[in-house]
């Protein structure tokens, strides 16, 4: 099993190359068509209206050239590192849209959607703060976060797998047998109440009853939540080595707004290493 077709999102921000070499080493391994998928981002049209702006229209054409050249460029840049990588299948494609409705479009019909975490620190401008949780909660393909900083010479090695005994969960496990069919170390990581709550060891049993039904080696793990569940898992992966962390990405919807969960909010904003979501 792999991964046969997977979109990487292609744009302006500093860590762009970092995650096209991630996703293009990713194709190589799985023999996947890869997808550089580039939006343009769209012109404050409000902006360039208002009456304090009498050249609104020539305004709005001069910037909309301007963010077509700006992705123009990266897809440049992504199409040379695909060469690098001497990809045999790889396409770009060029999105008059905002970042988030454009790999959202997309990236549905994809196997897997590669972004970065936001960095607070260097926002690019017309990429919102919460671009990755919109593209988790929209798109339907996992979500392979590339984390903010760091270098990744290898994924999916040392996976560490976290369970909940929810559909997130086991949707995500299912996604990332590609992964972990691959991997050279997996850790099935349960971090809970003890005594566990009614139905939860049936579940992770079951969940360690599917990996072995793949021929999968695996170690197994239960822990008791001493700090938030978040922390504590991306501190148990930083000292088993896990080089990769699959989890379900968790919401739910308040009236039209989806609120994720404290622990999918905690890997999307802190982790180290890469994570595969699933929604």
């Amino acid at each position: 099993m792999s991964f046969r077709t997977i979109a990487v999102h292609v744009g302006a921000d500093r860590r762009c190359a970092v995650r096209i070499d991630l996703a293009a080493r990713l194709a190589v391994q799985q023999g996947a068509h890869l997808v550089g998928i580039a939006p343009t981002g769209l012109p404050d049209v409000i902006v360039a209206m208002n009456s304090a702006a009498p050249d609104g229209v020539e305004f709005i054409a001069l910037s909309v050239a301007h963010l077509r050249s700006q992705a123009k460029a990266a897809i440049v840049d992504y199409e040379a590192r695909c060469r690098s990588h001497a990809l045999p299948e790889c396409a770009s494609r060029l999105v008059v849209d905002e970042p988030i409705d454009g790999m959202v479009r997309h990236g549905r019909c994809t196997d897997l959607v590669v972004v970065s975490q936001t960095d607070i620190g260097a926002p690019v401008e017309g990429v919102a703060a919460d671009f990755p949780q919109q593209v988790l909660l929209h798109a339907g393909p996992p979500l392979l976060l590339v984390p903010r900083t760091g270098a990744f010479p290898t994924l999916g090695r040392r996976i560490v797998v976290a369970w909940k005994d929810t559909r997130e969960a086991a949707r995500a496990m299912r996604d990332a047998l590609p992964l972990l069919e691959r991997a050279e170390k997996v850790w099935l990581v349960a971090v809970g109440d003890v005594p566990a709550l009614p139905g939860e060891t049936e579940g992770y049993e079951a969940a360690a009853a599917w990996l072995r039904s793949h021929g999968l080696v695996f170690q197994a793990h239960r822990e008791v939540a001493m700090a938030s569940v978040g922390e504590q898992l991306l501190a148990r992966s930083a000292q088993l080595g896990a080089d990769l962390i699959v989890s379900g990405g968790y919401g739910h919807s308040r009236l039209r707004e989806w609120v994720l969960g404290g622990v999918t909010r905690h890997l999307l904003q802190h982790a180290a290493v890469p994570v595969l979501l699933s929604h």
